[in-house]
């Protein structure tokens, strides 16, 4: 009994030990994620709340939510929800093709390949912040220079992020694909991570360069496409910084106002109430489709799988 009461002893003290030592990050967790979580859910039930004045001047309910999809401010939300779903079912699928194909590029074994590598990944180094105010520079219809190769090569000038039509839009893609080189990384990495007898194998059975990329190369490669598939759905989703830079408005009839700015710009105009209510509102899509594609988690080879 005596060898038991020790051996529980000993391991209530280990425990104990081990949440001491994590207790600092337990409490940054509470304070700074958990507690601004609930209070954000629990101000989005107070219509039209300032966070200033006391709750019991605003009417509990459901108006914040409902506020989204009624009245005037039901066309600058759909507005935010169309531009920032249009760009991410272009920038998702194209991110994840030209990070793939820019990794097969950079996987050969020749001299030099690795400064190449470092080169394509540069620009993912840059905050965003920074990177943004370059590429406001570059893009700027007065004196950038995109529009300075445009009138060397008989284009006319654009306004890019300063159009009143998707010109914005796209040119804020054109932008993103700039940060590749971080897709670019992952995919090298599993691509290295691919046993070269494979390759020797499908090589004397006869397979070509193309019968081995499709049926070794990327189904290998599906937990890379599984994890950054997910990974750049949530962030496309919630852009907000870089957007910012570019536009802290929302661009020219909200031409660039994504859905992460249009719950900043609330949030600076002191609509507390609307704002958690639209964050809330993302962080259900953000669930709703995470869950759709974890569905296709049953498709992706994991090594050791049968």
């Amino acid at each position: 009994m005596n060898k038991i009461s020790a051996k529980v002893k000993k391991r209530i003290a280990a425990n104990v030990t081990g949440y001491l030592l994590i207790l600092p990050l337990l409490i940054g967790l509470v304070i700074f994620t958990v507690y601004p979580l609930l209070v954000s859910l629990f101000n989005s039930f107070f219509y039209n709340y300032d966070g200033f004045s006391p709750y019991s001047e605003f009417e509990f309910g459901f108006g914040n939510y409902a506020r989204a999809f009624t009245g005037y401010e039901s066309k600058v939300f759909w507005k935010s929800v169309g531009i920032t779903f249009s760009y991410a079912a272009v920038m998702v699928p194209l991110g994840l093709v030209l990070s793939f194909l820019l990794a097969l590029f950079l996987n050969q074994k020749t001299k030099g390949v690795g400064v190449f590598r470092l080169i394509y990944y540069i620009p993912c180094l840059i905050p965003s912040i920074v990177s943004s105010m370059i590429y406001l520079y570059i893009f700027n219809p007065y004196y950038g220079l995109m529009n300075d190769i445009f009138a060397a090569v008989g284009l006319p000038k654009s306004q890019f992020f300063n159009s009143d039509d998707y010109v914005a839009v796209v040119t804020y893609m054109f932008m993103s694909l700039f940060g590749i080189g971080g897709g670019m990384l992952i995919w090298l990495a599993g691509l290295k991570s691919i046993p070269s007898t494979y390759y020797e194998a499908a090589k004397i059975e006869g397979g070509g360069y193309f019968y081995s990329l499709v049926r070794i190369t990327v189904p290998l490669c599906s937990p890379y496409i599984f994890y950054q598939l997910i990974t750049n759905v949530i962030a496309t989703l919630q852009i907000c910084s870089a957007a910012y830079m570019i536009s802290s408005s929302g661009g020219v009839d909200d031409n660039l106002l994504f859905f992460g700015l249009y719950i900043y710009r609330n949030f600076m105009n002191n609509n507390f109430g609307y704002s958690s209510a639209l964050a809330y509102l993302l962080f259900v899509v953000v669930a709703v489709l995470s869950g759709i594609l974890f569905r296709f988690n049953k498709y992706v080879y994991y090594e050791g799988d049968n």
